[in-house]
């Protein structure tokens, strides 16, 4: 018997997974205008029509119509189009087992050319019902997503973090709250909060603090999006002490004010 096996285990492939967070096909004018800042998730767009672009370190960068064009978490830009725009929207991570969004390693933006009846095929998916259907768009989203990331500088494989980080990563996550503090992260990984600072800092590329205040916004911008829940009761359910200071603090990160994301949510 001759078995072959890769130089990849299973465990390192089951380790990176696709989180599909939102998606849509969308069809809007000159209202589609905004500034993204520091997100924590990536944007996949297929441009079908119109005259879209981003403004970027200066620059303005169209969307070109039947184009696919990535942008990665991090990347802040200042999106708009001149007259109309229709699209397809997916907000995506592509994560590693401790949810950290391999994407965010990027220094800019990527961009393929699409198959107009690949896209046609998933708006077709994206209106409909079905289940099945939309697995198979999301096995389609990640096939593009690799295309795309091949031959680029992002390394798909998942760092190693050590034990401190992993246990503060995962109880963020769960636990998406402003009130949360570095002492308290450290005193659940049973090191102090100097150690924890610097070994998260060396290996997130982030403080315990930024990756804290992201895991927060990024769950205001899923209950803004996918619930009815009051600014009030989004506000107290993350810890903030009041709406007027989580409105505040939301407009400075999104350049929108909460009510304003909630209305305009394809960006």
């Amino acid at each position: 018997m001759l078995v072959e096996k890769s130089a990849v285990s299973c465990d390192e492939v089951n380790r990176i997974q696709l989180q599909l967070l939102d998606w849509g096909h969308a069809c809007t004018a000159r209202e589609w205008v905004g500034d993204i800042r520091d997100p924590a998730y990536a944007r996949l767009y297929y441009i079908c029509d119109g005259d879209p672009y981003i403004v970027f370190a200066g620059h303005q960068l169209p969307l070109q119509p039947g184009w696919w064009h990535l942008l990665p978490g991090g990347f802040s830009f200042r999106h708009a189009c001149r007259s109309r725009m229709e699209q397809l929207y997916f907000h995506i991570q592509l994560e590693d087992d401790t949810g950290v969004n391999l994407l965010r390693r990027a220094d800019g933006f990527l961009s393929r050319r699409g198959d107009p009846e690949l896209a046609r095929s998933m708006a077709k998916a994206l209106q409909g019902g079905d289940l099945a259907a939309c697995l198979r768009l999301r096995q389609q989203v990640f096939g593009l997503v690799l295309d795309m990331l091949a031959g680029s500088p992002i390394p798909l494989r998942p760092a190693r973090h050590s034990a401190c980080v992993r246990e503060a990563t995962a109880y963020i996550r769960s636990h998406p709250t402003i009130q949360l503090t570095v002492r308290q992260l450290a005193e659940l990984a049973h090191v102090s909060e100097r150690t924890l600072a610097q070994t998260f800092r060396e290996e997130m590329g982030l403080t315990p603090g930024q990756y804290m205040d992201e895991q927060v916004f990024l769950q205001a911008e899923q209950l803004l999006r996918r619930t009815d829940l009051s600014i009030q009761q989004i506000s107290d359910r993350l810890g903030f002490c009041d709406p007027c200071y989580f409105s505040r603090r939301f407009h400075k990160r999104y350049g929108l004010s909460p009510k304003q994301y909630r209305k305009n949510s394809l960006i």
